[in-house]
């Protein structure tokens, strides 16, 4: 027992204590988003490197080096980017590139070299401007947006996703009006009809390289310790097709003298301080056999009052084009449309069951003999399959323990993914790291697989728990793994920057035997050492006769029409979804 001046100093200290928290609650905290990568400041006139990516195609969704068509190569060749397993996989093939950016310095109508076409490259590049590719560039680790014409009102719109395009097609001059109808795209055609290069495509058709591109660059201003620095946190490409040609019309460059970057350009403005524009675009740069094709660039920075922080922002809700009630409305929907059908399920088996008792507390009104009573009870309700419904499944019963084990793992390794990148330790600006992210978490939920697997089997009886461990360990994973080098095969036979390099193949491999698997055979030996799962019911030593059915009632057809609805709810953000994941794009 305390006494007074106990107690008092008891409850002081409590009030002391109660203050403390108070103050600390109410003390203001600045905290920011983690985005799993530190920024990186540059200081004025600094050189700030730019990087280029795979070429893409949501119609082929074929990805191509960048260098594999006629564009400038840096001095010495292009160089890799240090790159991870995720963005191997990914289809990333990062790689040095020939632009000279420096920190606040603007660059006018800048020569960067001149290719000629041969016949084989005119039709190479004329056949990826046609199917649609688009370049991606990067700097410091943003992507490229593209800035285009708005079709309604003529006034430039940005679009944050899938980078911009190499080029246009356009009806041959003088064409006849026939010929031309056959080019165009028509109601009903598809856009694989549209964008394959056939013969059609060569007789009616001209093929234009963008090949100016005005650099618009963002940044922001920070006072630091070591003075004024700066910070990227936009950048957007504004492509145009322009046939240069020179001030001095007998002037021909053989694309190496140095002169060549030194004399000035009809093509481009002549006010000092005015970059380019459509409007000093007299005629296009045509793809074709023997033409000179000259590349150049601006660099137009501008300041911004977006922090390196939220710059990701703008990529994520592209800029507010797309309203986000679209993908909610999308979601809403079916979400609710499987609520529905869940309940309309849960409905029907609870008025059945409700029916069954009713039947039963009727029965026990009714004077019968016991055996009569037993045998009403026993051939009306549920109580036809209380004994049979944890009856292992007649044929292949280790299969279900092996498939539920592999499931536990997948849900495992999607729900922590989910809560890794909703953290923000998975960041748009690490490429490759959901990918890596992904691997790592199902190669550690191979203990889960083996322990749910192993205990499923044990309570079943089965014998063979060996065998259910490796095909645990080897069936699901073995069978992605045929279908990856599969597709991967077919990926080195287009020569698709996308195909995985042979090391990478082998250090999956290594993960899989050396990491995945000890771990599905480690959960296992827990697993079968527990105590065998103890069901509610006692199964009967005599399987009950499934009478015979209409077609209707096919477990085959009713498994089919039960998982279409739900499918059918979901396919149009799943549709969005996947197309994200294969083209390695964002989805918000």
């Amino acid at each position: 027992v305390l006494n007074p001046h106990q107690s008092t100093m008891t409850m002081k200290r409590v009030a002391a204590a109660m203050a403390a928290s108070l103050i600390y609650l109410a003390t203001p905290i600045r905290a920011f988003h983690l985005i799993g990568i530190h920024p990186q400041t540059f200081k004025n006139d600094e050189e700030v490197p730019m990087k280029v990516n795979s070429m893409t195609s949501i119609h082929t969704q074929i990805p191509k080096d960048y260098y594999s068509l006629p564009f400038c190569q840096p001095t010495g060749g292009p160089k890799m980017a240090s790159e991870n397993l995720g963005e191997f996989l990914t289809g990333s093939k990062v790689e040095s590139s020939p632009y000279v950016i420096n920190m606040g310095r603007d660059s006018f109508c800048k020569v960067l070299c001149q290719v000629t076409l041969s016949k084989d490259e005119a039709r190479f590049f004329q056949a990826h401007v046609k199917r649609g590719y688009h370049n991606n560039w990067i700097i410091d680790n943003l992507p490229s947006a593209s800035v285009g014409l708005n079709n309604e009102n003529g006034e430039k719109q940005w679009h944050y996703a899938g980078g911009f395009p190499i080029g246009f097609v356009a009806p041959k001059p003088g064409i006849a009006a026939s010929e031309l109808e056959k080019a165009e795209p028509k109601i009903g055609m598809s856009p694989k009809e549209y964008y394959t290069v056939n013969k059609n495509f060569w007789k009616t058709q001209d093929a234009y390289v963008y090949n100016h591109v005005n650099l618009h660059i963002e940044y922001h201003e920070l006072n630091g310790a070591t003075g004024t620095e700066y910070r990227v946190v936009g950048f957007a490409v504004e492509p145009m097709s322009v046939k240069h040609q020179y001030v001095e019309e007998n002037y021909q460059w053989n694309g190496v003298s140095s002169e060549g970057f030194a004399k000035p350009l009809k093509t481009c403005p002549s006010t000092v301080g005015a970059h380019m524009s459509r409007n000093f675009i007299a005629e296009n740069q045509i793809i074709a056999e023997g033409e000179h094709i000259m590349y150049t660039y601006d660099v137009i920075w501008r300041q911004s009052e977006t922090e390196w922080a939220s710059r990701w922002d703008v990529y994520l809700t592209e800029d507010h084009m797309v309203p986000a009630q679209v993908h909610w409305y999308s979601i809403f929907n079916s979400f609710f449309v499987v609520l529905l059908l869940g309940l309309l399920v849960v409905g029907v088996l609870v008025r059945n069951l409700r029916k069954d008792i009713d039947a039963y507390n009727n029965a026990a009104l009714v004077m019968l003999t016991d055996e009569e009573n037993d045998e009403e009870n026993d051939e009306s309700g549920w109580k036809l399959i209380h004994a049979d419904v944890f009856r292992p499944p007649m044929v292949n019963p280790m299969l279900l323990c092996v498939l539920v084990g592999s499931g536990v793992q997948l849900t495992s390794t999607t729900l922590l993914s989910i809560v890794f990148s909703a953290s923000g330790f998975l960041s748009p600006a690490r490429r490759g790291s959901l990918m890596i992210s992904i691997l790592v978490v199902y190669m550690l939920s191979g203990s889960a697989a083996g322990y749910v697997s192993s205990r499923l089997y044990k309570a079943i009886k089965g014998k063979q728990w060996q065998r259910c461990t490796v095909l645990t360990a080897m069936l699901f994973p073995g069978l992605c793994f045929c279908i990856f080098l599969f597709f991967n095969i077919i990926l080195a036979f287009f020569h698709s920057s996308g195909s995985v390099p042979v090391l990478d193949v082998l250090l999956l491999a290594v993960m899989w035997c050396c990491v995945s698997v000890p771990l599905v055979f480690l959960g296992s030996f827990f697993g079968y050492k527990q105590d065998a799962i103890s069901f509610p019911t006692v199964t009967s030593s005599v399987a009950r006769v499934i009478p015979e059915v209409e077609i209707y009632m096919n477990p085959k057809v009713i498994m089919c029409a039960a998982g279409l609805v739900p499918f059918a709810a979901a396919y149009v953000e799943l549709f969005f979804i996947m197309t994200s994941l294969w083209m390695d794009q964002f989805y918000y």
